[in-house]
């Protein structure tokens, strides 16, 4: 069967999964002022609450005056050394970096050469993201330069997609329209006698490893190196403090034009004795108990006891935060009545590093009720959520809540009022509960990402309930509603789905059902539609049939609430029929397919000529006869599937967007109808279809179809002309294809394993059958698991590859290893 891609009426889909398209509406800019326009992150900058958004972290005084002063040396210089404008200072987790960028923010602000600052922190919204930053940037230095502020806005009435984070234009584009242009054209309008007077204006960007878009984050690198290898001389440094991560440290330690400064050189003992000093001299004085120990002992800790302490602290500041907290924070469990007195000597036995303090304080509330589900639910979080939120969305008391977190001041924020959310102290807390090896029993695992789906949706449930409307005006519901409603599908649908398991199915089955029936009349049916995508989503990755069996049963109850004349009937029509067609692959029963051809008539026959999905429903009846030829070998199915594809691509002449769809849609029928009479004519249609599909520009996720394709249609050729060159080209357009992330890539593992055996067989490559066997091994492993339909197929082809690798080397020892090996990872 020749491989496609399908087409549901939301606009083009790639195998199994609907992928709605949807334009971007940008509002008009007129009668908005800048800052409207901008909307920046208020919270991300050296002025927000740190409270209310972590990191909370500052320098205490006298300590890290070294690296301060150093810092402030590069950053106010007008000549710099290799034109280094751009400073990275990296470091561990918790040896101050955030304190160091907050410092060093509010002296320079001081000097009023502070131009921006940008403070990422990692589940904390859209301060994990980097879509915003251009925006953010550019409304703080329309306020710390404000000769900038009419570039800006002159930049964004002139291209408003500027504005947005999902955009025509790219990270870096908007990155340079909305920051560095402006500030260039000001700093070019300054002489060149004042420029050598003049000190620099300073960027400050803290976390960037917090960031979780790893490819926007080397996109803001290079541009931002690109922009100072233009301008060299430009009055303007960047600060950027991080771990050292491989996607940022591999970009600006191959610049020269990067100051490196490693933190951990400057982590002093002595730093750390002022640190632990200021604290526990606060301490002490408000504490009527160890004033009493004072007076009778002498000093509290003695000397000996104090270098202990500062020893088994080490260079990292978060550490010994989080261990004073332990020790200065009053008990809350029953029975416990222990003073700081009493908790030093634990400290000093605590393992050092955050591991061990993480586990000896989470035990102090891991007997409590609702302990895994509000820790798993903190770690998991896309961002922090209020008592009452987490109380809401977990559908337990907010006392619950508070209990648990109550004895856990020490590792994280609990805020006194109930509309600021619980965050963590440090985002390494986050890492301990995600990471098993590291935390054990307390691990937050990926599954839960399906409880808190099925919440999200229940929350919902209960708001829908409530309100006294049809629908839910997000503004006026609270932070667990909100939170729902934006993160359901976007975090926890997207982490749950390869891991989801039939209970979780059932119960999401259940409160989508409840919905539809508590949304209005006219909402029902895409309640309905909407469930039946779900269920689709979910069928790509547990291959049942049944799942499909569930869409379809949400689809028919969807078009039963359609009857004609509703204007969104052929709507129903057509994602029923794109269903019941994939349930026919999937069981090859020919009444589906049949079934399926007969909706999607009638969808076509409601969309005339100019109807805009006209060329929608001519590609979806095309894809069903099509498949329905490959089971009937009747040429008439594919004759007329050819036609309405041609007419389908006339509707789409260039440049539309999803031209290339339509190609890889006739290049792949015209591959089917070559299968069927040899007719090499078809055949180098089809690949000249696939060709141009190629050649148009289109997003890398819709690249990986037309390389897929093309790779297929060179592979036939290749059968019939026996081309070497034709079967080298179509292993390497796989190749490409597989590198690009996809959901399809079971199919181009396959296809790949077959050209590569194909190879082998010709020039008994070794590396060809060893990369063919991790292909092959791959599918077994990852995505063909036990119960697939396509495993027992793939797992014999493994072992034929085993058995020639085998004949190659002669190692008996050697192919019994690879079986071993494949049996403990079936088994695991």
């Amino acid at each position: 069967m020749s491989a496609r891609i399908l087409e549901a009426n939301q606009g083009p889909v790639d195998l199994r999964i609907y992928n709605v398209e949807r334009d971007l509406i940008y509002l008009p800019p007129e009668g908005r002022n800048l800052f409207e326009l901008l909307e920046p992150i208020t919270d991300a900058s050296h002025t927000r609450d740190r409270k209310r958004s972590p990191p909370d972290s500052a320098c205490l005084p006298g300590t890290r005056k070294v690296v301060i002063k150093w810092i402030i040396s590069w950053v106010t210089s007008g000549l710099l050394i290799k034109r280094q404008h751009i400073l990275w200072v990296y470091g561990y987790a918790g040896c101050g970096k955030s304190a160091i960028a907050q410092e060093i923010s509010e002296q320079v602000q001081g000097g009023g050469h502070l131009l921006a600052t940008f403070f990422f922190f990692r589940n904390e919204g859209d301060r994990s993201k980097i879509g915003r930053l251009p925006n953010t940037l550019a409304s703080q230095m329309a306020t710390s330069l404000r000769e900038t502020a009419a570039l800006i806005e002159a930049a964004v009435k002139a291209e408003p997609g500027l504005l947005q984070v999902e955009s025509p234009f790219s990270l870096g584009a908007r990155l340079q329209r909305l920051v560095y242009e402006p500030f260039k054209a000001i700093a070019d309008q300054t002489s060149l006698a004042k420029s050598f007077l003049s000190k620099p204006y300073l960027i400050i960007i803290d976390g960037l490893d917090e960031c979780d878009d790893k490819e926007g984050v080397q996109e803001f690198i290079t541009t931002t190196l690109r922009f100072f290898d233009k301008n060299p001389f430009i009055l303007l440094r960047i600060l950027i403090t991080s771990r050292v991560e491989q996607h940022i440290h591999s970009l600006l330690t191959a610049d020269g034009g990067v100051r490196l400064k490693n933190l951990a050189d400057h982590c002093s003992r002595e730093d750390v004795e002022n640190f632990m000093d200021t604290v526990f001299d606060a301490k002490t004085k408000g504490d009527p108990v160890i004033q009493a120990h004072m007076r009778q002992n002498g000093s509290w800790p003695n000397p000996a006891d104090s270098q202990k302490l500062v020893d088994h602290i080490g260079g990292s500041f978060i550490f010994a935060s989080t261990l004073f907290r332990f020790i200065f924070d009053p008990p809350t469990a029953p029975g416990d009545y222990s003073t700081p007195l009493d908790r030093f000597p634990l400290a000093l036995n605590i393992e050092p590093g955050l591991d061990g303090l993480y586990s000896q304080t989470l035990e102090r509330s891991e007997h409590l009720p609702y302990f895994t589900e509000i820790i798993s639910t903190l770690a998991l979080l896309a961002r922090p959520l209020p008592i009452s939120g987490i109380a809401e969305l977990l559908d337990i008391q907010a006392s619950a809540v508070a209990r648990v977190l109550v004895d856990l001041q020490a590792i994280i924020q609990v805020p006194g009022t109930d509309d600021v959310p619980v965050a963590f102290y440090h985002t390494s807390l986050r890492d301990f509960l995600t990471t098993e090896s590291r935390s054990g029993r307390f691990f937050a695992p990926p599954s839960f990402h399906a409880d808190l789906l099925v919440h999200c949706v229940s929350c919902e449930l209960r708001a829908l309930r409530q309100s006294p409307k049809d629908q839910l005006d997000r503004k006026e519901q609270t932070a667990a509603v909100q939170y729902s409603l934006e993160h359901r599908e976007l975090t926890h649908w997207n982490h749950a789905i390869p891991i989801f398991r039939f209970i979780d199915l059932d119960k999401l089955i259940q409160s989508r059902r409840k919905i539809a029936g508590a949304l209005p009349s006219s909402d029902t049916a895409a309640g309905f539609e909407y469930l039946a995508r779900k269920l689709l989503l979910l069928s790509h990755h547990d291959g049942l049939a049944s799942t499909i069996d569930l869409a379809i049963l949400m689809h028919r109850k969807a078009l039963s609430l359609r009857p004609h004349p509703h204007p969104t009937r052929s709507l129903s029509l057509n994602n029923l029929g794109y269903t019941l067609r994939l349930l026919f692959e999937h069981n090859r029963c020919v009444s589906h397919v049949e079934e399926a051809i007969l909706f999607l008539r009638e969808a076509l026959s409601l969309r005339p000529p100019p109807n805009p999905q006209r060329s929608s429903s001519l590609n979806n009846l095309g894809n069903a006869l099509l498949s329905l030829f490959e089971h009937s070998q009747c040429v008439s199915h594919v004759e007329e599937a050819i036609l309405l594809y041609r007419e389908a691509l006339d509707l789409r002449s260039h440049p539309h967007r999803d031209r290339h769809y339509s190609l890889n849609y006739l290049g792949n029928a015209l591959r089917s109808l070559f299968e069927h009479n040899r007719c090499i004519s078809h055949l180098e249609e089809a690949i000249s279809m696939h060709c141009e599909a190629l050649g148009l520009p289109h997003l890398s996720v819709h690249r990986h179809p037309s390389l897929r394709y093309l790779s297929a249609a060179l592979y036939d050729r290749f059968n019939e002309l026996q081309s070497v060159e034709d079967l080298d080209e179509a292993i390497s357009l796989c190749r490409e294809a597989f590198a690009i992330p996809h959901s399809s890539r079971p199919d181009t593992l396959s296809a790949l394993t077959r050209y590569l055996r194909t190879r082998y067989d010709i020039n008994q490559s070794i590396e060809d059958l060893e990369e063919a066997i991790a292909c092959s091994r791959e599918l077994v492993v990852k995505h063909y698991l036990e119960g697939h339909k396509c495993r027992d197929q793939t797992m014999g082809k493994l072992q034929s590859l085993l058995q020639l690798r085998f004949e190659a080397t002669g190692k008996q020892g050697d192919l019994d290893d690879w079986i071993g090996k494949l049996d403990g990872e079936r088994e695991e």
